[in-house]
């Protein structure tokens, strides 16, 4: 079933601004930035151990990131989970009727990302990951 945290994803107004203020807390540099132009964000990650940290920012006013800030302006995004068995932890959460989002369905395979909807767990999104 869930093992633990393996990231955490923070919605933020300004990627470099956020990246710099971050820098400072933890006290190490950026490890790694990326944009996906199809989503409509850009992302600065800083890796640890047995997770990360991850900084979204919309690059322009459209996509998820944008509508989120918009909404609800900057902080948690999301919450991914790690998991042992990921087709296990699913038919798990499907029979105690768990709301999900992008599941496949019984008997299909996972190929997408899958989360616990927010209506769930108080407004929080979760990413369900199995590494």
């Amino acid at each position: 079933m869930f093992k633990g945290v393996d990231h955490v994803v923070i919605a933020v107004k300004d990627l470099d601004a956020a990246v710099g203020r971050y820098e400072a807390i933890y006290g190490a540099p950026v490890s790694e930035r990326r944009e996906a132009a199809a989503a409509g964000m850009k992302m600065a990650f800083f890796r640890f151990p047995e997770s990360y940290v991850e900084l979204v920012s919309n690059i322009d006013d459209q996509g998820p990131i944008a509508k989120r800030l918009a909404e609800r302006g900057e902080g948690v995004h999301l919450i991914a989970m790690q998991v042992d068995d990921i087709e296990a932890t699913l038919a798990d959460l499907r029979a105690k009727g768990v709301r999900l989002v992008g599941d496949p369905g019984p008997g299909n395979p996972v190929k997408g990302q899958v989360f616990v909807h927010p209506s769930e767990t108080g407004g929080v999104l979760t990413q369900i990951v199995q590494r």
